[in-house]
């Protein structure tokens, strides 16, 4: 019967191998595995990318810093941070789970800075959401990050979205300003956009008018007419019996 090593020490064990020079030449994935071991679980307890997951951006770890220096200097308590609340019930919860002999493995809550921003936007402007939007890129490489304004060069008007309003609103934040003038700027310059847009649409009807164009019904009076025309034809139907 062959040896079956588990699938997480098989890193391990070809490293006795090549130690008691039983291969000479590691696998072609040897390498690989010594620079990222696998671990003993699916789920790693800390992630290795040393990701922020409770979505605390630069500026707003200085400014807890801050007052927590502001607080020392006063002579006051220093304030908790702010994951201090969850490192005390993730303690907690570890302490209640002592006496189980398997303790279920669950993935962090990963958090976004852009998710409070995007549900108070949406919050405020629901029809936003009723707007058509185009999933396709049909011109550049749709890497845009150059948020210093909202309309991004090489854009019209129309594609605004609200996630252009929350990406420029989350750039204003990192520049120093809160989270409400942020909001401020950010949506009264798209309130702006909205109304050029509207008005440039209004211009092109009146101009098309002028040179004798025909607006067109919409499927609600198409409707209609078609109605009116069937109860006509039945009436006339009607009379000749």
């Amino acid at each position: 019967m062959a040896f079956k090593s588990p699938p997480a020490k098989v890193h391990s064990y070809v490293t006795k191998l090549l130690k008691a020079n039983l291969i000479r030449n590691p696998p072609v994935w040897y390498p690989a595995a010594s620079l990222a071991p696998p671990s003993p679980t699916f789920l790693r307890e800390r992630d290795p990318s040393g990701a922020n997951s409770h979505a605390q951006l630069q500026f707003e770890k200085e400014a807890e810093i801050k007052k927590q220096k502001e607080a020392l200097a006063a002579g006051l308590p220093a304030p908790a941070p702010a994951s201090a609340s969850v490192q005390k019930e993730l303690t907690r919860s570890s302490r209640s789970q002592k006496h189980l002999r398997w303790r279920t493995e669950r993935p962090q809550k990963i958090v976004y800075p852009e998710d409070k921003l995007r549900r108070r936007f949406y919050e405020d402007h629901p029809w936003e959401l009723r707007r058509p939007r185009c999933l396709i890129e049909t011109s550049g490489d749709g890497t845009r990050r150059n948020w210093t304004s909202l309309l991004q060069p090489g854009r019209s008007i129309a594609d605004l979205s609200g996630e252009d309003v929350i990406q420029y609103q989350l750039y204003l934040m990192t520049t120093g300003k809160s989270e409400r003038e942020a909001y401020h700027i950010a949506t009264e310059e798209f309130y702006l956009h909205r109304a050029q847009e509207e008005t440039e649409a209004r211009v092109a009807k009146a101009q098309a008018m002028a040179f004798g164009l025909k607006p067109r019904r919409s499927f609600v009076m198409n409707g209609l007419k078609r109605e009116e025309a069937a109860l006509r034809e039945a009436e006339r139907n009607a009379a000749k019996f």
